[in-house]
């Protein structure tokens, strides 16, 4: 009996010693699998921003294969932040400013020598300059010029009234365009793509097969194209927003136009409609004796071959005359021999 009760507590010690090294052996088998498990999984942030922004395609022919493997490894361009966060770095609105001024002026050298120079002053640069008209031979006295100038934004206002300072502006035109949603969205799609970037460099480390480091390496490729775009894109907008697009049209012109906006009564348009017509005439005056001097020598010319040509014409009519004054006398003597013969007969 004492026999019996010594195996039955033999037996049950095993059993328990069993079930615990089995306990052991399991929870060492789970542990090693979520650990393996854990190298691929990485966890997936379902934040959305408020513009639901989705990531741009790989303009790569293995884009669509690494992007089914990136999924397959839990990778997607998810971020865990939103576009409040992204706008609220930004310290303005991004818009972009545009003025357009048309300028008439008489010192037309003096007035694109002063833009010039307040361009560089102000901290801006010269874009674009085209100066047109007055050739040396040409009868026309008028230019033309067209500067685009990229101005700071904070020095815009500054600029716009040098220019009407020293010039007669008979046209302002100004517009603005906010980018801002674009330029969040580029930013966003940015940090997506870097984010990408960091975990599969994370993971590319941990990776052992050559198809998926050929897939992964193929899809950092992507990614590195598609973010030197996106620095691009947002390199531009950064420069058009911190720089204002001014483009001045330069008008040389004799006579500036009136800018004055008070109502016109009937003596102020009298005076203006005089004071025009004498304008004229005294341009239509200048304009002549210029041409005239000019063409002297022309005019001197047409002078001495028209008189030579008047001269050679009255030698010819004279001698043409007087032969026909010769010959008729000739002819009445010889009638009047005639008729003296048949008279005799």
């Amino acid at each position: 009996m004492l026999l019996t009760q010594q195996k039955e507590e033999e037996m049950k010690k095993f059993r328990i010693g069993a079930i615990l090294v089995m306990t052991v052996i399991l929870g060492l088998v789970f542990t090693a699998c979520a650990s393996k498990g854990a190298k691929f999984d990485v966890s997936k942030s379902e934040n959305k921003t408020a513009y639901d922004y989705d990531r741009v395609e790989a303009p790569t022919q293995d884009s669509g294969s690494a992007d089914n493997k990136s999924k397959e490894y839990g990778l997607t361009s998810t971020t865990d932040f939103t576009a409040g966060n992204i706008a609220a770095n930004q310290t303005m609105d991004k818009i972009i400013t545009r003025v357009n001024l048309e300028v008439e002026t008489q010192e037309f050298d003096d007035l694109v020598s002063i833009i010039k120079d307040e361009i560089v002053r102000l901290g801006g640069y010269d874009e674009r300059t085209e100066i047109s008209g007055k050739r040396y031979y040409s009868s026309g006295s008028s230019r033309y010029g067209s500067i685009v100038a990229r101005i700071p934004k904070d020095k815009l206002n500054e600029f716009v009234d040098l220019v009407k300072e020293n010039g007669n502006v008979i046209n302002e035109t100004s517009s603005s365009d906010n980018v801002t949603l674009e330029y969040v969205d580029t930013l966003s799609r940015k940090k997506s793509l870097e984010i990408e970037q960091e975990r599969l460099w994370s993971l590319l480390e941990k990776t052992e097969t050559l198809e998926d480091i050929v897939t992964l390496e193929s899809r950092l490729s992507s990614i590195r194209y598609e973010l030197q775009m996106y620095e691009t894109e947002l390199r531009t907008i950064d420069n058009k927003v911190d720089y204002s697009t001014v483009t001045i049209s330069i008008n040389e012109v004799e006579r500036m136009t009136p800018t004055t906006e008070e109502k016109e009564t009937v003596f102020i348009r009298i005076k203006n409609g005089f004071s025009k017509s004498m304008f004229d005439i005294s341009e239509g005056l200048k304009n002549f004796f210029v041409w005239f001097v000019v063409n002297l020598p022309y005019l001197i010319m047409w002078a001495v071959l028209i008189t030579v040509a008047v001269i050679i014409s009255k030698k010819i009519y004279k001698k043409q005359r007087n032969k026909n004054q010769i010959v008729p006398g000739i002819g009445d003597r010889l009638n009047d021999r005639i008729n003296k013969e048949d008279s005799d007969k």
